[in-house]
């Protein structure tokens, strides 16, 4: 007999990483049990280009770019893996005016890793699908970014 399970989840916690693969988590029951439980999740937000702007072309007459892609799909490296297949992310773009840009649409997908000589693991990853600019900009890593001072 299945048990009705009411599906309760936090929302995901910022990227680990500004730039790069990162890490983001929740705590949900989505699962066969119904128990809460950390998930984790892989995240991209940008890559870490030594001159980001000359990579993100903003428009003639706008301060921002909120999403871009790089030019060709490329394998995902994560701890010395990579991934089976290439992909061409769409990533969080640049503000001219101190606005950040930040994952406003997502889904997931599921990425696998080929490691040398160890074999494969798959990990779920954000797949990015739109981001926002905003003026209220916070440090992933700060605990106390969602403080507000007053």
């Amino acid at each position: 007999m299945k048990k009705k399970c009411l599906v309760q989840a936090t929302p995901w916690t910022p990227c680990s990483r500004t730039c790069g693969i990162g890490m983001s988590s929740r705590v949900t029951n989505e699962n066969n049990k119904c128990e809460m439980k950390k998930e984790k999740r892989l995240c991209f937000i940008q890559p870490c280009l030594t001159n980001i702007l000359k990579t993100v072309k903003i428009p003639k007459g706008k301060t921002c770019q909120p999403t871009f892609q790089l030019p060709t799909a490329e394998k995902l490296i994560f701890s010395g893996c990579s991934s089976s297949q290439t992909y061409k992310l769409t990533f969080c773009g640049v503000c001219l005016d101190k606005r950040c840009c930040i994952p406003n649409k997502s889904k997931m997908i599921t990425v696998q890793f080929e490691c040398p000589n160890e074999g494969f693991f798959k990990w779920k990853m954000m797949w990015i699908t739109s981001c926002v600019c905003q003026r209220i900009c916070t440090d992933p890593g700060d605990i106390f970014s969602e403080l507000k001072i007053f």
